[in-house]
């Protein structure tokens, strides 16, 4: 049991990190993209 617990707590932790990297790229994305229209008009 305590390694199902090790193995689950290792997995959230892999999904809460790419969760939060790929929120930080679509956040960069989104900021030149902006900045980019902004320019246009």
């Amino acid at each position: 049991d305590w390694l199902f617990r090790i193995m689950a707590g290792r997995t959230n932790a892999q999904i809460a990190e790419a969760l939060a990297t790929l929120a930080g790229i679509m956040a960069r994305d989104h900021q030149p993209g902006r900045e980019d229209e902004a320019r246009l008009e």
